[in-house]
């Protein structure tokens, strides 16, 4: 038990570090590429209307949209599948029983990602960039939903919602920012009881999308070349979602060795 469970707290640790450390090609592109001329271009109104965009469709999703998310999978087989999956690591946790952990959110994630490009677009292709960003986000928040089932965490309390909306942040905020975002992600893991500003938590998630996302919904609103924009979503939604993970499995880790008097500081 003690020797499996390490190695992959080792390893979650490992990618964490790169996460912090490194500049994603998409990353150099947007500083000193295309995206970062574009960015030049795109009008003030613009920006603002964008992040306004982003904390209207997180509202929409969290207050009226998750019961509509939840349509779009089965809770109930992610969650029975859940359980067999951490039965198998409690009996003999080696790394191949925790891929069989991971493999059906990188699956999900794999349809999401097809699902969320070809939307995306589409409607770039039709000049349509802000109206993208609600489906955008439901897409988003689902593969993230399905992500937490997958590790055995609920999504739909308050005190998860602004998990995730930490991960959001520090998924995207600028690498300079990176480690603070981090940090902010670590102590709520060890802490959901403090005090916390849930509408400040929307407003960051959604700054960090919107200058994420900028370049690429400013080009999304033109026609026919829109479509290269509208591609973009794919690069957000992995960002994103390969943090999550990084994150879920890291709290799932840090429960089971707690739980057998193993030391995960």
């Amino acid at each position: 038990m003690k020797s499996g469970l390490e190695k992959e707290w080792k390893k979650v640790l490992q990618k964490e570090e790169k996460f912090l450390r490194q500049r994603t090609k998409e990353e150099k592109e947007s500083k000193d590429g295309l995206m970062a001329w574009v960015r030049e271009k795109v009008p003030p109104k613009l920006i603002s209307a964008l992040e306004t965009a982003f904390r209207k469709a997180f509202y929409i999703v969290f207050e009226k949209g998750s019961g509509i998310v939840e349509k779009t999978f089965s809770k109930e087989d992610m969650s029975l599948e859940f359980a067999v999956n951490d039965f198998r690591i409690e009996q003999s946790p080696t790394r191949k029983s925790m891929r069989k952990m991971e493999r059906l959110p990188k699956k999900n994630g794999r349809i999401n990602a097809c699902m969320t490009t070809v939307e995306g677009v589409g409607l770039g292709l039709l000049g349509i960039g802000l109206p993208d960003i609600p489906l955008f986000l439901g897409m988003l928040m689902k593969g993230l939903y399905e992500t937490a089932i997958g590790y055995g965490f609920v999504y739909d309390t308050k005190e998860e919602r602004i998990f995730l909306l930490r991960i959001i942040a520090a998924a995207l905020v600028e690498p300079a920012e990176r480690t603070q975002a981090d940090q902010r992600v670590e102590d709520w893991m060890k802490n959901q009881s403090q005090e916390v500003d849930f509408d400040q938590e929307i407003e960051r998630a959604a700054d960090a999308m919107s200058a994420g996302m900028l370049a690429a919904k400013f080009v999304q609103g033109l026609p026919l070349v829109g479509a290269a924009g509208g591609a973009y979503n794919l690069v957000i939604y992995r960002k994103v979602q390969q943090y999550a993970a990084l994150k879920y499995k890291k709290r799932y880790l840090m429960e089971k060795m707690k739980k057998h008097n193993l030391d995960c500081l």
